[in-house]
């Protein structure tokens, strides 16, 4: 989870929002490691998720499922801003599980 929240920040290194949703190749990129994200979620056992409420393992999963099946119609800006929005609090999170 963690090289994918990676490959999110340097996929969208230099873009806002504007060139983030006029960029095709980069918009696929960002929206691939969310599902990927997302389906990480399903490996990690049920007994580490339990211990670690502070993650939001439900909203990863929604959104993961949101880009699954809404694929043809997902705004880049949601996209974008979850990326800005999310990201770091997710990351500090699983930080702390893997360095405690």
């Amino acid at each position: 989870m963690l090289e994918d929240i990676e490959r999110i920040r340097v996929f969208l290194a230099g873009h806002d929002r504007n060139s983030f949703a006029k960029d095709e190749k980069t918009h696929f990129a960002v929206s691939y490691a969310f599902v990927r994200l997302g389906e990480a979620v399903f490996h990690i056992p049920e007994a580490v998720k339990s211990r670690h409420p502070e993650v939001a393992w439900k909203d990863v999963r929604a959104f993961r499922n949101f880009m699954i099946h809404v694929y043809h119609a997902v705004d880049p800006a949601r996209v974008f801003d979850t990326a800005e929005q999310e990201l770091d609090s997710l990351e500090k999170a699983l930080r702390n599980i893997v360095r405690p």
